[in-house]
């Protein structure tokens, strides 16, 4: 039986640990990896103790990409030549949707469809040694993977075309600049800085996180009028249940909130 291409573990409480495991292959996501991210990403929505999730790679490598060595091919027709990207688009669609904070952590190369998956994530932090690139048309292909909706919802237009057309590679501080990482972390760390942020995150309040989680995908779409509307079904649902309830609390009772006992 062949290695799992990506591993589920929960190094701490309430976090959830994907690793991308095919070193060798720099983690590049053929069939296997990508089936496996859905069937564990699925996994992860389902369980209630889960409340955070980190995504990174093994050896060095976040993700290098689509596995040009592996066909992508599958079944026959018009949509045969690119039918793994269908499933990677589902699991792309699962990160954003997740009701729970993700955080990539990213050292070496995250290049092509692997960009994307940090691109995905909520919360992106990176070694500084890291590097970013879209470079699918260096090798004749169309950006897929959602990466052309991903840096033209973040950068515009004028500054995502020059990253999609050339497949100009950036350095970490090159894109905390353009605003595609949220934190630079010394070489070799960022796994252990993401496991921290998300093991605080997976303390804190699981509904206010999913609801303000809801809130941030709003705001990329809706009107002002339709996300305020959004934003107030949000605020009165939130008030309802036992985070408010705790925050009130601890806040007239002049300690910390302890919402570890929202998991019981």
């Amino acid at each position: 039986m062949s290695e799992a291409a990506v591993g589920l573990t929960r190094p701490q409480q309430g976090v959830a640990l994907l690793t991308l495991q095919r070193p060798a292959a720099r983690n590049a996501l053929d069939w296997q990896t990508w089936e496996q991210l859905q069937t564990s990403l699925a996994e992860i929505e389902a369980d209630e103790n889960t409340r955070a999730l980190v995504i990174t790679g093994a050896g060095g490598y976040f993700c290098a990409g689509g596995d040009i060595k592996s066909p992508p091919v599958r079944g026959k027709g018009l949509g045969a030549p690119a039918a793994r990207l269908i499933t990677g688009q589902k699991v792309l669609r699962a990160l954003v949707e997740l009701p729970k904070p993700v955080i990539a952590a990213v050292e070496g190369p995250a290049f092509g469809a692997g960009w994307s998956l940090a691109l995905a994530c909520d919360i992106v932090l990176a070694a500084e040694d890291a590097s970013f690139s879209a470079a699918f048309v260096l090798r004749g292909l169309v950006p897929d993977a959602g990466a052309a909706w991903f840096l033209t919802r973040t950068l515009g237009r004028h500054r995502a075309c020059p990253l999609l057309f050339t497949g100009q590679r950036l350095s970490t501080a090159q894109a905390e600049q353009y605003g595609l990482v949220s934190e630079i972390c010394p070489p070799g760390q960022a796994l252990t800085q993401a496991t921290e942020l998300a093991a605080r995150l997976a303390a804190g309040p699981p509904e206010a996180l999913r609801l303000t989680k809801g809130l941030v995908r709003g705001a990329q779409d809706l009107s002002l009028e339709r996300f305020l509307e959004m934003e107030w079904l949000a605020a009165t649902v939130d008030l309802t249940g036992p985070d408010a309830a705790e925050g009130r609390a601890a806040f007239r009772e002049k300690r910390e909130p302890d919402f570890s006992r929202l998991r019981e």
